[in-house]
């Protein structure tokens, strides 16, 4: 009806919870000749996060670089718990614990208990305990909560959820909870007649907010009625003009790396050079079948390579390989963390082998990116070999199917030269043409 040529079916939580996944998939195929892609938990709280900032920054001013914004987003399955100051983003954590997740975990004789409002909460409030104090430190004043039990809260307070944005004061909220003296479904039923599975599930949503209110104690809170589907098609819509925003969503990124990499102690300056240095090398071969979007996977993997040494120096790559695994790292798919991880894991030692389980689960493509990635990560690792920087500048120059390598430096950087020409040899063998170093020409 509508003329649409281009199409995308997507999957979030019901989907992806589903034990019974692979043949709900397979009949959808079969039914409608549509590939579902499946959306992991930080993938799509990344496409709700990316509409919401936007509105905020450009269309509600919220660009004070004093005040912090925490957007809750809760699903029937997860919460996602994302802050940012300003351009910068501060903290971001998900929990496996929805809603729908949480009633899970109590049978009906529980539910039915006069206690059970009284052991949510404290199930709850030990739930988010862990990211109190961190969530402290931020100095926010605006919480944005989101998802559909959010708007029916919107409802139950008497606004009108056509509008995108609203803002409300916090005791509004507080003054709704008190006024059940114990939140339940049953009450919950009994006074907005809404139907049992959906009070079920508005119940520890209502109890979740309240938790968050009390830790923060923020100015104002702020309702978004975007959904998943808006959020994924402006960010297809972004993406496909290649609009200047996603660069600054790919900065954010980058910089939520960096505060992942400062809990273990890396070291930053060392590390911005491997970065600074790898991006370098990614542009240069972009006709090397070098997409944009892999030179942003380098520079995610550059920043975390080292974080396995805060666990031990010794075979610190499979360390940071299991950290980074164990991560939710913000705007990258299960897919592409799989390559990140891999990198870190060669990034110093032995080559990508089919030997190793780490690689071998791997697609064909993801082979590829992991392959091409390791040997830029190795050259730009050897520049920065010693630990002062002693190179300022580099150029990258393409000669002959030769890529020579110009630095500019008033060090000896003999070190930095012996490890450049051990790396070099995995490099050539990748991209089918020599390296070399020469110092000058910058």
């Amino acid at each position: 009806d509508y003329g649409v040529s281009r199409s995308r079916l997507y999957g979030t939580t019901v989907i992806r919870e589903a034990t019974n996944r692979r043949a709900i998939l397979d009949q959808i195929f079969i039914q409608t000749g549509m590939r579902v892609e499946v959306i992991d938990m930080p993938k799509e709280v990344y496409f709700k996060y990316a509409l919401v900032y936007y509105e905020m920054m450009y269309h509600h001013k919220a660009t004070d670089e004093d005040t912090a914004c925490l957007f809750a987003d809760v699903t029937s399955g997860g919460v996602g718990l994302t802050a940012w100051r300003g351009a910068s983003l501060l903290f971001q954590q998900n929990m496996h614990s929805g809603s729908l997740r949480v009633m899970e975990s109590f049978n009906r004789n529980q539910k039915a208990s006069i206690s059970f409002s009284t052991a949510i909460t404290e199930y709850l409030h030990r739930m988010i305990s862990p990211l109190r104090e961190e969530l402290q430190l931020f100095n926010i004043k605006n919480v944005i909560f989101s998802g559909d039990e959010a708007r029916l809260i919107l409802q139950l307070m008497g606004y009108s959820d056509s509008e995108p944005i609203t803002t409300i004061n916090p005791q509004q909220f507080k003054e709704l909870v008190d006024s059940f003296d114990g939140i339940t479904a049953t009450k919950l039923m009994n006074r907005y007649k809404i139907p049992e599975f959906k009070a079920n599930i508005l119940m520890p949503t209502m109890i979740l907010f309240a938790e968050i209110i009390n830790a923060i104690q923020p100015e104002s809170l702020i309702f978004s009625s975007y959904s998943f589907s808006q959020g994924i098609s402006w960010f297809y819509g972004v993406e496909s003009e290649n609009h200047p925003y996603m660069y600054q969503l790919r900065e954010q990124n980058a910089d939520l790396a960096r505060a992942i990499a400062a809990r273990y102690h890396t070291d930053s300056i060392h590390d911005r050079e491997v970065e600074r240095f790898s991006l370098a090398f990614c542009n240069a071969l972009r006709h090397k079948g070098l997409p944009e979007r892999w030179g942003y996977l380098c520079r995610i993997a550059a920043i975390l390579c080292s974080v396995g040494k805060f666990v031990s120096l010794r075979n610190h790559g499979e360390h940071a390989y299991h950290i980074v695994m164990g991560t939710d790292i913000f705007g990258l798919s299960e897919e592409e963390k799989q390559v990140v991880a891999n990198v870190v894991y060669y990034h110093y030692k032995g080559t990508p082998s089919d030997d190793d389980d780490c690689f071998r689960v791997l697609t064909e493509l993801q082979k590829i990116q992991v392959t091409k990635l390791v040997a830029i990560v190795r050259v730009a690792w050897s520049l920065v070999a010693g630990s002062n920087q002693k190179i300022d500048e580099i150029r990258l120059e393409e000669k002959d199917k030769e890529l020579i390598v110009h630095v500019r430096t008033k060090e000896n950087i003999s070190l930095e030269w012996w490890t450049f020409n051990r790396d070099s040899i995995y490099f050539s063998e990748i991209f089918g043409m020599e390296i070399s170093l020469t110092i000058g020409g910058v």
